[in-house]
């Protein structure tokens, strides 16, 4: 909305300042003119001249800016768009000008025969242009065609100004499905954000599920330690933007949980920064890789691993993961709904401005991702 209204107003100046410029041009000239000696009343003769001048093409403006170009052209009725301006043009420069001239006829100029009225001639004060004898046939004077050189004007004023309102409109048309765009993308990235919740609240569930008959307490510990990570699920992640900080708490948390479920048989090896800046990043972005390196590397029959670094540097955000990789694991266990949904969400977010990879090994699993910093 606010684009539209500075859109508005720079039409509005543009239109403002060329007719500004159209009546000054005349009297500045004529001031600006040394070796003309400035008469009594001469100044203010020029203004009203130059005024009556342009008087038509303003009207011709106002007509055509204000009524056919929004009734008619910009609703696709081309025909009668086209007809308006030839009979708007029409009225202003052929029918109304000889009315004037009869109603209104000009005193004659100095050294200049008084003539009479002339349908054809243009009621318009021009300048009187030296007369073009024939004097091989004897004819009369041909006089320059100045309705001929208005409607000529007319039509650049027209196309002038049809240009200006369809190069705006198609600025306001762009930006328009720019606003659209980004509608469809906050919703489909808040889609995803929806659809990644209950798939961890799912796996935290059956987490806890296990717990129950194999220790109550621990279970227990597990319930308080899913109410903080509902806490900022439910609080922090429909924000589109979170600080790092709170992101690795988040991550931190989530981790504690799990070390109360993998006792046995399970390193967990974690790198944060000590002190964190404050950058800001989508939330949620950095669990699902980390869920599924718990999922898919822990093992209870084999000793398992999880190393979880993240580091900055000047092209971003970096959070690598590894994970041990077993020979009983799914040929498919490494890719999933959270994978699936962090690939679309940095394709929405980032476009092409990340760094997302996998490198698979024979017993080990690893996820590289970079992000630029959000502004």
């Amino acid at each position: 909305m606010k684009y539209l209204q500075k859109q508005q107003l720079l039409e509005q100046v543009i239109y403002l300042s060329m007719w500004l410029l159209i009546l000054c041009i005349p009297p500045i000239n004529l001031l600006l003119d040394d070796d003309h000696t400035l008469q009594a009343g001469e100044l203010k003769n020029v203004i009203l001249e130059t005024g009556m001048l342009v008087l038509p093409f303003f009207v011709l403006f106002l007509i055509h800016n204000f009524l056919l170009v929004p009734q008619l052209f910009l609703k696709k009725y081309y025909v009668r768009y086209m007809l308006a301006v030839i009979f708007t043009i029409g009225i202003l420069f052929l029918y109304m000008p000889g009315w004037l001239e009869a109603l209104h006829p000009q005193p004659p100029l100095k050294g200049q025969k008084e003539r009479t009225f002339e349908p054809a001639e243009s009621w318009l004060p021009l300048p009187q242009l030296p007369l073009m004898p024939d004097s091989e046939n004897g004819r009369p004077p041909i006089r320059p065609p100045f309705q001929a050189i208005h409607i000529a004007i007319a039509v650049l004023l027209v196309g002038f100004n049809l240009s200006i309102r369809l190069f705006l409109k198609s600025l306001r048309d762009d930006e328009m499905l720019k606003d659209l765009e980004r509608q469809r993308l906050e919703s489909e990235l808040q889609y995803l954000k929806y659809q990644l919740n209950p798939h961890f609240f799912m796996n935290t569930l059956n987490n806890i599920y296990a717990l129950v008959d194999l220790n109550t307490e621990q279970a227990k510990k597990t319930i308080i330690e899913l109410s903080k990570l509902m806490r900022y699920v439910l609080y922090e992640a429909n924000k589109n933007q979170i600080s790092l900080e709170h992101e690795i708490q988040f991550l931190e948390n989530y981790i504690a949980l799990m070390k109360l479920r993998y006792i046995d048989n399970l390193n967990i090896r974690t790198e944060f920064p000590v002190v964190v800046p404050c950058v800001q990043i989508p939330p949620l972005l950095f669990i699902s890789l980390l869920e599924n390196a718990f999922k898919h590397g822990v093992s209870y029959q084999e000793p398992s691993f999880i190393e979880v670094r993240i580091e900055l540097a000047d092209e971003g955000v970096i959070f690598n993961c590894k994970n041990s990789k077993h020979t009983h694991a799914h040929k498919d266990a490494y890719h999933g709904i959270g994978i699936d949904n962090i690939k679309k969400r940095l394709h929405l977010l980032y476009g092409n401005n990340y760094t997302f990879t996998t490198n698979e090994s024979e017993n080990c699993f690893e996820v590289l991702l970079i992000i630029p910093f959000l502004s």
